[in-house]
């Protein structure tokens, strides 16, 4: 655990070299890599953080915005001993990413954009059940009760379940070590009163880009380091048209699609994921 302003969870999955640090989307935390980590070690220093707000990073007086938590991965990358990082960020972690390597560029080596979040798509945007999830939260008065209200009638088990069956291509997929995982840190939120503050306001920074496509093309335009985008073909929170506009955006970044995967390739296709990323650092 480190002390950046207040708490802050790493998970260490070993390795040497440069550091690989793992960082998780909206509602998630350090287990998000439990599957990957160990292996991913095989390319460098891999380490996996609880973001402001999220998993055991408790907020105190910090915000868990989007920018905040950029601010945060600058200081961890400092506190670990590494002058520069790669960011390997999936969903909200790849948004912070980018937001990190454009503020704080001396800190970052590359990165690697999983299924990140990105400008809504006119032709293809989310499903309504996607919409209701993400968006319905935001709006005033229905946020924390409308959470509290699933939280009381599912256990953790069924929140794994129904969250893996919108954010995968095929639940069948995910091992069983991955959903002890996921449900073991649903099962830890429970009980604690800033989670759902701490989503809510994650979830309004983040659509203060992805509501905004000028705003996100100026971001991406800043990025200098070398970049991957991975994108699972079959995400139903951001569109692979999402994804392939960034890519044509940004022509020097290396773009890998994947078919039959959805939002967390890393969750979904282990080893197709382990190797993709693998081999690009290698390069």
């Amino acid at each position: 655990m480190l002390n950046i302003g207040g708490p802050v969870r790493i998970t260490d999955y070993g390795g040497e070299g440069s550091l690989l640090l793992l960082v998780h989307g909206l509602g998630g935390s350090t287990e998000n890599w439990n599957v990957v980590g160990p292996d991913l070690s095989a390319s460098g220093h891999a380490v996996a953080l609880d973001l402001i707000g999220f998993g055991d990073s408790e907020p105190g007086d910090r915000r868990p915005s989007v920018e905040d938590n950029a601010r945060l991965l600058a200081e961890v990358i400092q506190l670990l001993g590494y002058e520069r990082a790669t960011l390997i960020g999936n969903s909200m972690g790849g948004l912070i990413s980018l937001i990190t390597a454009a503020e704080h560029a001396d800190r970052v080596e590359r990165i690697v954009l999983v299924n990140p979040a990105l400008p809504v798509s006119r032709r293809h945007p989310p499903d309504f059940e996607v919409l209701t999830k993400l968006l319905g939260p935001l709006v005033p008065g229905i946020g924390v009760p409308a959470f509290k209200a699933y939280r009381a009638s599912h256990s953790p088990e069924e929140e794994t379940t129904e969250t893996l069956r919108m954010i995968t291509a095929d639940p069948s997929t995910v091992s069983d070590f991955a959903k002890r995982s996921l449900t073991e840190a649903n099962r830890r939120r429970r009980g604690r009163d800033w989670v759902i503050p701490a989503f809510l306001e994650a979830d309004r920074s983040i659509a203060r880009y992805v509501l905004r496509p000028r705003r996100y093309r100026k971001l991406i335009h800043r990025i200098g380091a070398p970049t991957l985008l991975i994108h699972g073909a079959e995400d139903r929170l951001v569109s692979v048209d999402s994804a392939r506009w960034a890519a044509s955006e940004r022509p020097c970044w290396q773009y890998v699609e994947m078919a039959n995967v959805g939002h967390v390739p890393m969750i979904e296709a282990t080893d197709l994921f382990v190797s993709t990323v693998s081999e690009w650092l290698a390069e």
